[in-house]
């Protein structure tokens, strides 16, 4: 994997570093997705670094869930299906959070043209949550200029009580 994203610059990004509490990074990324096996990989590679840089369950399950329907879309909407074009994937994590940004190549799209998920005339549509979606799981989530790539941040959760924990972060 080579080492290239240090922050997200993208209109509207988290703008820090991951790894803000200085306790330092743990890794960073770039990976190029041509099908649903590299997709598992990449998934799979982001929360292994996520839990070497002891993030919970409950983040390393927002962020693979946020990254997954951000390659999807990407796939889908992106490349109009085709699994022969480069999606780029490109990492941090640290312990401190994560960001991933994932870009295509396709034309991109202008984020105020997507129809509101939540409006009455969409709540029996079968798509347009994506988005919603990764909003709702990440810290901060923002768009390249041209419409083509996505970054997504989110800072480490605290640990304590009151905090979801998964079975899957016990000791």
């Amino acid at each position: 994997m080579v080492n290239t994203l240090t922050a997200c610059d993208w209109p509207g990004g988290c703008g820090g570093e991951p790894d803000s509490d200085g306790a330092g990074i743990a890794s960073r990324y770039q990976e190029v997705v041509r099908s649903s096996t590299d997709m598992g990989r990449v998934l799979d590679a982001i929360i292994a670094a996520m839990t070497g840089a002891g993030h919970t369950g409950k983040d390393a399950f927002a962020v693979r869930l946020a990254l997954e329907e951000a390659i999807i879309n990407a796939h889908k909407h992106g490349h109009c299906g085709a699994w022969g074009l480069p999606i780029v994937v490109r990492g941090r994590v640290g312990a401190g959070g994560v960001v991933v940004q994932v870009e295509d190549q396709g034309p991109g799209f202008d984020l105020g043209q997507v129809p509101d998920p939540t409006a009455p005339e969409n709540l029996e549509r079968s798509s347009g949550r994506g988005l919603l979606r990764m909003r709702a799981y990440m810290t901060r989530v923002c768009h390249s200029r041209r419409g083509n790539g996505v970054c997504l941040c989110r800072g480490r959760s605290p640990a304590g009580p009151g905090v979801a924990v998964f079975e899957g972060d016990r000791p």
